[in-house]
């Protein structure tokens, strides 16, 4: 075989951290979790995006971030052969993206396949699903609306000094009209992503026609039509409204993110943001309006299945996480003085000790 081109080399550095995180959380799913193959490959897929959104924040860092979420309580649990929902709608929103894309192909115009496919994934739904909410789809559709709201920020957002700033590319904002169209339909929880999603689309300065934004706002007021059907009308509602008022469910919240990660996830939380905030502004107010809302979800609502629907949240503190461990790794290469930049690597492998302890937690239960 003949040497990889510099092309090549840069699409797998790249892309190697998110294809080895997914690729390891899959066998580990199927072997160690005894997960189907089908649901294992989905959570595997999430993980992928998760890891590929981390990609910037450091090559061994994301690596080590995107197996941390893997293997966090809340996220293991959805592994497993127990009882799962339809698979009908997974195949429906495949079967969507992939219209999407050849309308967009052939038609030569985004918009068009953005609107079949979404078209086809409704006609899929209601006329298979019915109400039937998946919540594996829901983290997998979270889980890359996130990577594409970060990759958008960093490149039209840079840190100074290292490139240019640049437009978004077409699939970036094709690709978040999409899955926030699938995720709001499939759980109006994605809905709360919103303000995040309205806000990295002003910061992008990106040039979108009048009907992209009225897709857009379409979404956000059927996705708001839809999360007050299923959370606030209910009797009884799963929802407290004035929970965010009670200490005990601040606490509660907060040993929830610490069952996860544990205490120190939380102090690398805490960097992550802080640094975040400084070198990458826009990126860190993206993030810190889409983990509020999650937040103000978690302080109100007493209904089923709270931890999974907060996955969001744990994706968003993982991200963080990641960003302080190569943070510091650059601060101590820099005191060190070493141009080979060795010093970020080693101090990322530290990371690998969250996961790993994560991964005894799981082989002792």
């Amino acid at each position: 075989m003949g040497r990889l081109s510099t092309e090549q080399r840069q699409l797998l550095r790249k892309w190697f951290p998110a294809g080895f995180s997914a690729a390891t959380a899959w066998l580990i799913m199927l072997i160690v979790g005894e997960t189907p193959i089908a649901r294992a490959s989905g959570l595997a897929l999430a993980i992928f995006g998760v890891t590929a959104g981390m990609r910037q924040m450091g090559f061994v860092a994301s690596i080590a971030g995107g197996l941390t979420l893997a293997f966090c309580p809340v996220f293991w649990s959805q592994t497993g052969g127990g009882q799962s929902q339809p698979s009908t709608i997974v195949l429906a929103a495949s079967a969507a993206g992939l219209a999407m894309m050849a309308a967009s192909r052939l038609f030569k115009r985004s918009d068009l396949g953005i609107g079949s496919g979404i078209v086809l994934f409704l006609l899929i739904f209601w006329s298979q699903i019915g109400t039937a909410q998946s919540l594996r789809l829901s983290g997998l559709v979270t889980a890359w609306l996130l990577y594409l709201l970060v990759d958008m920020i960093l490149l039209t957002n840079p840190r100074p000094g290292i490139q240019p700033a640049q437009n978004p590319k077409p699939w970036h904002t094709a690709g978040l009209l999409f899955l926030f169209a699938v995720g709001a339909i499939n759980d109006p929880l994605v809905t709360l992503l919103a303000p995040a999603l309205l806000l990295a689309l002003f910061l992008s300065y990106a040039r979108l026609p009048a009907h992209y934004w009225l897709g857009i706002f379409a979404i956000i007021a059927f996705g708001s039509y839809l999360l007050v059907r299923a959370y606030i009308l209910p009797s009884p509602t799963p929802l407290d409204v004035w929970g965010w008022r009670e200490a005990a469910s601040w606490i509660e919240l907060g040993q929830l993110v610490i069952a996860q990660f544990s205490i120190f996830g939380i102090v690398l939380g805490v960097i992550g943001l802080a640094r975040l905030s400084r070198w990458y502004p826009p990126l860190g107010t993206v993030t810190m309006i889409a983990y509020a809302a999650y937040i103000c979800f978690g302080l109100t609502y007493r209904g089923g299945h709270r931890e999974v629907l907060l996955i969001p949240l744990f994706i968003i503190q993982v991200m963080w996480m990641t960003y302080a461990v190569n943070t510091i790794g650059q601060w101590v290469n820099k005191s060190l003085g070493d141009e080979t930049g060795r010093w970020i690597h080693i101090v990322s492998s530290l990371y690998f000790v969250l996961p790993a302890y994560l991964f005894l937690e799981i082989l002792r239960s």
